[in-house]
């Protein structure tokens, strides 16, 4: 009888500690997610910046905050609402790329997105509006997939493009997923995204532990070299100072060709902002690559150029000033400079 009895007795046991860190985990995560309403609450928001979607994986909530950021009612990185319809004389401007132009490392009101909002409220007109729809981590392929749902419904006056640094990880990240990016191109195939990025983890998205987790301990982990930084399905990512793959500058110059045609097709104006870095680290030279050829495509279709480098030749201080510890991120200093050249550029002249 009693020998009878072990399996029973292990099952219970494991089934008792699995219930104590499941109520652990569920106390944490409650406290968690209070602590943040507490410190950083935004009323009719809610909190996790990204919900699903069946085309992107992952895409910016709507009407959402997290510790740094909140969304408005389209997702775009905006405290207000999309104001609509647009009143007389208004302009509708919205800003699509990766990181660079969601500003992660800044607050809401600290983006050059939002500083360029500010400038046109002061200086034109005080219903304009500028929408962010930056995204961490997000390819050319990836921002036009977005602007294709965007556009149509909201019809900017003016669209900035701002992307190039994530190509080569979206290549890789591709690649993890089984789909090779070369091959697409060769077939003609233009405009592959990944959808295997780390906001595209339901965990990520929806459990405050598992965010916990991710930008606490886990950088630890890597600082103490316990464990490697290996991209998604256990790929490792490639070394950003590797020449840039001329399919994958191939791909993305088809991307803005494209991109470029669809604004222009609902009525916009299309501007490029070419990106640009403080010479810090030289594998950035290779991350702004991709944004330089995009400039001589988008000069060659007519499109406003805005070249990024220009920041640095009018900047009298070093240009580390300018940008984040990446160095091609902007700095809350480098974002409002960027801000003031793109109202010169676009309204000045």
């Amino acid at each position: 009888m009693r020998n009878r009895s072990r399996p029973k007795t292990k099952l219970f046991w494991i089934a008792y500690f699995a219930s104590l860190i499941l109520a652990g985990t569920a106390i944490l995560e409650g406290g968690l997610r209070w602590f943040i309403h507490v410190r950083h609450g935004v009323p009719g928001k809610t909190y996790g910046l990204w919900r699903y979607d069946n085309v992107l994986g992952a895409q910016h909530q709507e009407d959402a905050y997290n510790t740094r950021a909140q969304t408005n009612d389209y997702g775009f990185r905006n405290v207000e609402a999309v104001i609509d319809p647009k009143p007389a004389g208004a302009v509708r401007v919205i800003a699509y790329g990766g990181s660079t132009t969601f500003c992660y490392n800044l607050s809401d009101t600290e983006s050059w997105p939002a500083k360029l909002e500010q400038l046109l409220r002061s200086m034109r007109h005080p219903a304009d509006q500028v929408l962010n729809a930056g995204a961490i981590m997000w390819s050319i392929g990836h921002a036009f997939a977005r602007a294709q749902k965007d556009i149509p419904m909201l019809r900017p006056d003016l669209v900035i493009i701002q992307s190039g640094v994530n190509e080569t990880r979206n290549a890789v990240q591709l690649a993890a997923q089984g789909v090779d990016l070369s091959s697409l191109v060769e077939r003609g195939t233009y405009g592959a995204f990944a959808t295997n990025l780390d906001q595209n983890r339901w965990f990520k998205r929806n459990v405050a532990v598992v965010r916990l987790f991710d930008y606490q301990v886990l950088p630890q982990l890597y600082r103490w070299n316990l464990i490697s930084q290996r991209g998604t399905g256990g790929v490792l990512l490639k070394r950003y100072d590797q020449p840039a793959d001329p399919a994958v500058v191939h791909n993305y110059l088809e991307v803005l060709r494209r991109f470029i045609a669809l604004v222009r097709a609902y009525g916009g104006v299309p501007v490029f902002f070419v990106q640009s870095h403080d010479g810090r680290y030289a594998s950035n030279e290779i991350r702004v690559a991709y944004s330089k050829a995009g400039a001589e495509l988008a000069r060659k279709l007519g499109a406003t150029v805005i070249d990024g480098w220009q920041l640095l030749d009018e900047y009298p201080g070093p240009a580390t000033d300018l940008f984040h510890q990446s160095g091609y991120h902007f700095s809350a200093l480098g974002a409002e400079r960027a801000a003031e050249l793109l109202y010169r550029i676009l309204y000045v002249r």
